[in-house]
């Protein structure tokens, strides 16, 4: 499994923004991707002497099968999304996923590879 990681810091009120873009945009172009399994995206929590205005960091994560091919064009349309809201390029990052699990809430585990 692959992983296409893209981290950028984005002002709050750029955030909804970024999120509309990944939804509409993005996803369903890689939906149509053979390869493409799921993503996530974080937005790092506020910390002490920080004001909530300020820069925070997002990190956008997909999640790919056996390869990242098909899905460099959608890339790089977020990613010129991303500098035009958030005025910032993102930095980019491959990874060969190895392991991973996820559980619910109720503590019933939901996903796990290999």
């Amino acid at each position: 499994m692959k992983c296409r990681q893209l981290i950028f810091h984005a002002k709050s009120d750029a955030v909804d923004s970024i999120l509309a873009t990944i939804t509409d945009e993005v996803v369903p172009g890689f939906i149509e991707i053979p390869h493409f399994l799921g993503y996530v995206v974080m937005l790092a929590e506020n910390y002490q002497g920080h004001e909530v205005d300020e820069r925070r960091q997002v990190t956008v994560m997909s999640f790919w099968h056996t390869g990242l091919e098909g899905s460099d064009a959608a890339a790089v349309r977020f990613i010129s999304e991303v500098n035009r809201v958030a005025g910032t390029n993102p930095s980019r990052h491959r990874f060969d996923l190895i392991k991973a699990m996820w559980r619910g809430s109720d503590g019933q585990e939901l996903a796990e590879f290999p």
